[in-house]
């Protein structure tokens, strides 16, 4: 009885464990069932943000002008045809198809691209521009042989704002994508991709064995799918965890969405190329900096390289590692041959092409400077994050060929003094319109680094002397004929220092007229004048335009002790030029969405800040440093042509400043070093000389002075300030308000 017992009891033991281990399973399968929905769940979540609505962020496009072409339009062939290459435009030879040019003697044909202006549609037309040297003659539109009055090609895209700090990318449309391209990274890549639901068994056994054989891994089985799911959301280690999660994100992709949808985003997405800490990512922008052409222009063999890079893209960098590179590219050829993509004539032409790519890769976006500059003024208005998911078109005044005088004249100009290490920066103007044309912030006019033409902030010496003339002149206490002393003076400053400025050259001048003050440059007429009523106004006005920077106002202010950066300096000198009314300086002219609805414009906005007339009398000064003063290089240099300007010299010469207009444009240039060490260079025989070698670049039009009623123009003596007759050696013409018309009268002498 006792032995029945124990085995019942066994027997209930029994399957009271069998019926918990049953339910430890049924519990453990549910919880692994729970986590695995919310793990898939997780994924999906994580797919939705980055891939579904458009697959990622799309960056930002930033516009130049575009560029209109018309009878008697100063352009050369040279001009245009850098232009055109900067659009991306081919050369042929042979009848030009969208996109392309040809050369011919005095004349380019094109096939423009098509292009939404705000105003209209612009299509694409097929046109002959005939040039007489240095300007169009005739322009032709060959589809219908009719003569055109004007013709806009859409504007060069001039750089991009993109998602993060460190990814570029120029996305393709599905009507974009070469079918050569995909015929060419299926075969190598994937060939069962229109097959497989995201992993495909074969290539996994098939790596599986292989990388056995060897000992290491030297196969992968990942399909495109995979490729993709890593290259979005995962890390580039090789671990299991990592694969597992590649496969599941893979069959989700595809379960989700088309074949055509994942070839795109992979197409847009794979990583080929870097440039110094810029991602290349997309076969269209790494076709674009490789070759400077779009996909639709390449070779096969150009194809096959591109295709050849994804498999490694610092090993099989052809920049890098051309060998490598060349190895590669005639496997991926040997791949098409096997799979009947081209026949054995065609490889073995395409096998004896160099690479064909660039000596050295272009910036990814080439004007730096100024796509900073826009940055910053866009980010007023939109948030970093926004600028580069939502697709903007933002067009700007910027003109590629006044960009490229720019450069080209700062190169010729530092040439001069032998010093590698002065650096510079230069803004050009529209001072009319307050349009931002040209801009660089470095010697290196394409490194992306510290932009000085915004950021630095540097003493600006005399170039503070036109805002402390009109100060004195505007209550009509002075006029440009004063009789104003250059004089010795010790201002004992509220920390106890004695502040003792010298003129530049050391030497006192006795008396003088104020305008022969003014164009000389001397420094202590206007301290003497300035610590006596002139101080406070001038700080006034600095704040109107937004320019004082300290509120405790030092008498050193009256020789620029102040510091601006080039952006302000030329804001400062736009109030000048333009009679008084400060237009701001800006980089945007409008701003799209990605289906071409405008969010922003920017009207000219003018708002006089200043009097007129005086401002009128400041320009005449400007006129004579540039005639007479320490500017009278422009005289020689630009013979025949009125210009004004201001030079300006730091303590022990550490910065040299030019400040130049001509009718219309305003130019702005600093020189020095970054560790603020001396330079030995004054605004007259540095920044002065490069000013003009840039300026001799470009067509300026003398500076004409606006007539005002409120003023009397009369001939005085430059030293004495006595009304003269017309013609006298020492007289120059001058303005005047009634009030302060001279009265005396003097002769020739």
């Amino acid at each position: 009885m006792a032995r029945k017992s124990r085995r019942k009891s066994k027997k209930g033991k029994t399957r009271v464990n069998h019926s918990a281990r049953k339910r430890l399973l049924a519990a453990t399968a549910i919880f692994l069932v729970v986590a695995l929905s919310a793990y898939l769940y997780y994924l999906n979540y994580l797919i939705n943000t980055r891939f579904e609505g458009g697959t990622w962020e799309i960056p930002s496009r930033v516009y130049a002008r575009p560029l209109e072409i018309y009878p008697g339009a100063k352009l050369d062939i040279d001009s245009l045809v850098y232009e055109l290459e900067l659009s991306v435009y081919k050369p042929v030879e042979s009848i030009p198809e969208i996109g392309q040019y040809r050369v011919s003697g005095n004349s380019i044909e094109l096939q423009s691209r098509g292009f939404e202006f705000s105003d209209r549609l612009e299509a694409g037309r097929f046109l002959r521009i005939e040039f007489d040297g240095s300007q169009v003659y005739r322009v032709i539109d060959l589809d219908n042989a009719t003569n055109l009055d004007l013709v806009r090609l859409p504007p060069v895209i001039i750089g991009s704002y993109h998602p993060g700090s460190g990814e570029d990318r120029s996305l393709l449309s599905a009507d974009e994508i070469p079918p050569q391209l995909i015929d060419i990274l299926l075969a190598v890549e994937d060939r069962q991709f229109y097959q497989h639901f995201g992993v495909n068994p074969v290539s996994i056994g098939r790596a599986f064995l292989a990388n056995l054989k060897a000992g290491k891994t030297v196969q992968g089985g990942s399909t495109l799918t995979q490729q993709l799911a890593k290259n979005l959301f995962l890390t580039p280690e090789r671990s299991l965890p990592r694969k597992i999660n590649e496969a599941f994100m893979a069959f989700i992709l595809e379960v989700r969405f088309s074949k055509e949808a994942i070839l795109l985003a992979y197409l847009n997405e794979v990583f080929l190329l870097q440039q110094n800490k810029i991602s290349i990512h997309g076969f269209s922008l790494a076709s674009r900096m490789l070759f400077k052409q779009t996909l639709d222009q390449l070779s096969t063999d150009k194809l096959a390289l591109l295709v050849a890079m994804v498999k490694g893209p610092t090993r099989y960098n052809p920049m890098k590692h051309p060998e490598a590179a060349l190895q590669r590219r005639n496997l991926m050829l040997r791949v098409m041959l096997d799979n009947d993509l081209i026949d054995e004539i065609d490889y073995q032409t395409f096998i004896q092409q160099p690479l064909g790519t660039v000596n050295r890769l272009p910036g990814v976006n080439p004007f730096p400077a100024y796509l900073d500059l826009v940055k910053r003024q866009l980010g007023i208005n939109y948030p970093p994050g926004e600028l580069s998911a939502r697709g903007l078109q933002i067009f700007t005044p910027f003109d590629p060929l006044v960009q490229r005088g720019l450069e080209q004249g700062l190169k010729v100009g530092l040439s001069r003094f032998n010093q590698p290490e002065l650096q510079s920066a230069v803004i050009m103007t529209d001072y009319l319109n307050g349009d931002i044309q040209a801009l660089v912030g470095d010697r290196e006019v394409d490194y992306p680094g510290f932009n000085r033409a915004i950021m630095a902030q540097r003493q600006i010496g005399s170039l503070i002397k036109p805002l402390l003339l009109y100060s004195l002149l505007y209550k009509g206490h002075y006029s440009l004929a004063s009789i104003v002393e250059d004089k010795p003076i010790r201002i004992k400053q509220s920390d106890g220092k004695v502040w003792e400025p010298r003129n530049y050259d050391r030497k006192l001048h006795g008396e003088m007229t104020l305008y022969q003050a003014f164009v000389k440059s001397y420094n202590l007429p206007f301290v003497n004048l300035g610590v006596n009523g002139g101080l406070e106004p001038l700080a006034l006005n600095l704040e109107k335009i937004r320019l004082l920077k300290h509120d405790t106002i030092y008498p050193s202010l009256l020789l620029g002790t102040t510091a601006m950066s080039v952006f302000e300096v030329a804001q400062m000198y736009q109030v000048i030029a333009n009679n008084g009314y400060f237009t701001p300086l800006t980089s945007i002219r409008r701003v799209t969405d990605a289906e071409n609805r405008e969010l922003e414009s920017n009207p000219i906005d003018s708002v006089k800040l200043f009097d007129q007339s005086t401002m009128l009398q400041v320009q005449r000064a400007l006129v004579g440093v540039a005639e007479e003063g320490t500017a009278r290089y422009l005289n020689n240099r630009f013979s025949g042509k009125t210009l004004a300007g201001k030079t300006g010299t730091t303590n022990d010469a550490r910065d040299s400043w030019f400040a130049g207009f001509s009718d219309q444009i305003l130019s702005v240039i600093w020189l020095g070093r970054d560790d603020n060490s001396p330079v030995n260079l004054t605004g007259s025989s540095g920044a002065l000389r490069v000013w003009a070698d840039i300026m001799e670049r470009r067509e300026i039009k003398a500076f004409k002075i606006t007539r005002d009623e409120a003023l009397e123009w009369r001939h005085i003596n430059r030293f004495n300030g006595r009304i003269t007759p017309d013609g006298c050696t020492d007289s120059v013409l001058l303005p005047f308000t009634q009030k302060q018309l001279p009265s005396q009268r003097g002769n020739c002498s």
